[in-house]
């Protein structure tokens, strides 16, 4: 039965795409060797249609019809966490070197997993390439479904369902003279390759490159995974292949919405010094990460029945951004003398560094981003130990 559905299906989507072609309508073909399904979508702006393989978050606004090749969301979890040793922590990678894009899956001894999708999202209606946190799978996104993209970005399974812990970065390179933002899907994507694949490790690469100001700029991630940890590395090198020197800010955030996505009731901030109910700024000095929380802000009325989940950025102290902070609009800084509290739908987070760099002159920036998990004795999260690999 399946089979014949399928096969309807298929000459479905054949039969819509050659309709349009009789009418004189141009259908873009996009195929990048997923193979996850046939997806027919149409622009609103330009009108423009096209037939691809994949289906990105930010696809399902402009979806017309999907066939997906799968469409087994009952089967996700033995998809995500393939049995190896039952009670034995262990890693999954799926990567498309083409077009950089995938996931990372770590199913945890006790039956639990963390699960990380990169490259698979849009960002300002273009596709991301590359090792950026965001997205989710074909079965989650055409159901556009805010309980189903629990299963997006980076996602936490109990052993029964999924809830959501980041959600599509903002991140970005600015030009400090103009207030330009150049966010991922503005980068030139350059390649990307797993450098290590075991149950044990995953390393990742990708390269990119932008200009600023005319400077040209070549930017190499790396994203190590290790098993049994709920968090991963992520190592930005930027190096100025220019002949002048360049300034530059970067930006790495997120309104995570902690828990359940599309909603940030519930979210406050943490640190090593407890839970931020205000919009302020850390001190990078002082402190070494931030997160956020959903644990509900007594300051809004919100009460503690949320799902007590919590994710972090961690940073090492010669690597420290110059500011960090948590703020209701990205768009809007923390202002002195004021005490506002978080409780907007979109409660963000972010760090920032400020950099100039001479021609053949590089820096790197270095992170640990992950989940945390819930210390009752004292009513906040507690950061997993990190290392620096």
């Amino acid at each position: 039965m399946n089979v014949k559905i399928s096969a309807v299906s298929f000459f479905v989507v054949l039969l819509i795409a050659s309709l349009l072609l009789m009418a004189n309508v141009f259908v873009v073909t996009h195929f990048e060797g997923h193979l996850e399904g046939l997806f027919l979508f149409k622009n609103k702006q330009t009108g423009q249609f096209t037939l691809t393989d994949h289906l990105l978050v930010g696809n399902e606004k402009q979806l017309i019809y999907a066939l997906n090749f799968r469409n087994n969301s009952y089967r996700m979890v033995s998809r995500l966490f393939p049995h190896h040793k039952e009670g034995v922590d262990h890693l999954h990678v799926e990567w498309h070197p083409k077009d950089g894009s995938g996931l990372v899956s770590s199913y945890f001894a006790d039956g639990t997993g963390l699960v990380t999708y990169l490259g698979r999202y849009l960002d300002a209606e273009e596709e991301v390439h590359g090792l950026f946190v965001g997205g989710g799978l074909p079965e989650t996104v055409e159901s556009n479904v805010a309980y189903n993209m629990n299963n997006s970005g980076m996602t936490y399974y109990d052993g029964k369902r999924w809830y959501h812990i980041w959600c599509s970065v903002n991140e970005g390179i600015v030009n400090p003279l103009t207030g330009n933002s150049f966010t991922p899907s503005k980068w030139e994507f350059l390649g990307s390759r797993v450098e290590k694949r075991s149950d044990s490790n995953v390393i990742i690469t990708s390269s990119h490159r932008i200009a600023i100001n005319q400077v040209p700029l070549k930017i190499d991630r790396k994203m190590s995974f290790t098993a049994g940890e709920p968090y991963l590395n992520l190592d930005i090198k930027v190096t100025n292949t220019g002949t002048v020197p360049v300034n530059f800010n970067y930006l790495y955030g997120d309104e995570p919405w902690v828990g359940y996505y599309g909603t940030s009731l519930g979210d406050v901030g943490w640190t090593s010094d407890g839970i931020v109910e205000y919009e302020t700024f850390v001190d990078t000095k002082t402190h070494s990460f931030i997160g956020m929380a959903d644990l509900g802000n007594r300051l809004i009325g919100e009460r503690p029945v949320y799902t007590n989940l919590a994710d972090f950025i961690e940073w090492p102290q010669e690597a420290r951004p110059d500011r960090a902070y948590f703020i209701n609009d990205q768009n809007k800084m923390p202002q002195k003398g004021t005490k506002v509290p978080l409780e907007s739908n979109e409660r963000f987070l972010g760090v920032e560094w400020q950099r100039t760099l001479q021609p053949a002159e590089s820096t790197t920036f270095r992170l640990a981003i992950g989940m945390a998990p819930f210390n009752p004795a004292n009513g906040r999260p507690q950061k997993p130990n990190t290392t620096w690999k």
